[in-house]
């Protein structure tokens, strides 16, 4: 499913919230963080930046899983805003990765995480504010996020404190 998000008022943040495209199996003997994308997962990659790209909104940071599947995934949407690759992202949860959040510099309007499942569906989840949100964006990701889904949540106020956000868009593959 595939929506596309409108402006936003200049006092609030957007966050987006992405986990990985496809990766190869982990196979034995192989360690996690050195999985790289499929071709598939490539592909995926790619569709996501050309709609971040059609959206029009500048990513001002982004905040990446040093794993290789997540680097990978960074580098193919073609964003050009600085990255910055932190291991505290590599297979964590929804409150390490937002505390990574909240170290973010106020004068940053718009942040992009990309990283992993469970962290990113459960954090997405822990944000959503439930009647401001958007209903079909909720629908979309309500009964899975798989790999390439990639979330829009908007909020008032500082990365500090962030605690809720509306979530606006939802992009599944």
């Amino acid at each position: 499913m595939d929506q596309r998000p409108s402006g936003t008022s200049a006092n609030q943040h957007v966050l987006y919230l992405m986990r990985h495209a496809k990766a190869e199996e982990l196979h034995p003997g192989d360690a996690d963080h050195t999985r790289e994308l499929t071709e598939r997962g490539r592909g995926q990659a790619r569709a996501v930046g050309e709609w971040l790209e059609q959206t029009g909104e500048q990513i001002d940071r982004v905040l990446c899983s040093e794993a290789a599947r997540a680097r990978q995934t960074l580098e193919d949407l073609g964003i050009d805003a600085p990255a910055e690759y932190r291991w505290e992202l590599y297979n964590s949860g929804a409150d390490r990765i937002l505390d990574q959040l909240r170290k973010v510099d106020e004068d940053v309007r718009t942040v992009l995480v990309v990283a992993h499942a469970p962290g990113i569906p459960a954090l997405t989840w822990d944000l959503v504010e439930p009647i401001s949100s958007d209903q079909g964006a909720r629908a979309t990701i309500a009964h899975h996020f798989p790999a390439a889904t990639i979330v829009r949540l908007e909020f008032s106020g500082t990365w500090q404190d962030l605690e809720s956000a509306r979530l606006t868009h939802a992009r599944v593959d």
